[in-house]
């Protein structure tokens, strides 16, 4: 008896890897096989999922800690919805008339009035006041 405690080298072991070598390059070649056929696939088809809409947040509104007001427009509707925690439901359906009329100026305009102000310079509205 040696001094390995009975470990001898077994040429069975070595052919357990050997026979793995070809399931393991048959299964890397049928997932090579199957991506390419998806990634054919949504190239002629397009991805899959929602169809493309068109659709923006105009506006939104926090009425609570949770509850917001937002005005979206969805395939050229402006709808005014109620969003909480839990759902979101359609209020109305707003005209296009109420958009065409002057807003009041975003922030960046209000920042950019009170800049001119700061450093001196006549805002559009003190010019045509004089």
């Amino acid at each position: 008896m040696n001094g390995l405690g009975g470990l001898t080298a077994d040429p069975g072991h070595a052919s357990i890897l050997g026979g793995l070598m070809p399931l393991l390059f048959g299964m890397g070649a049928v997932v090579l096989v199957l991506g390419g056929l998806l990634w054919l696939l949504r190239r002629r088809f397009g991805p899959v999922g929602p169809a493309k809409i068109d659709c923006a947040v105009m506006g939104a509104l926090a009425i609570g800690p949770r509850e917001r007001l937002v005005v979206v427009r969805v395939e050229g509707k402006r709808l005014l919805l109620g969003v909480t925690g839990s759902a979101i439901g359609l209020l109305c359906e707003l005209s296009e008339t109420a958009a065409a009329s002057a807003a009041p100026p975003g922030f960046g305009a209000a920042l950019a009035q009170a800049f001119d102000r700061w450093r001196g310079a006549r805002s559009p509205h003190d010019v045509n006041a004089s």
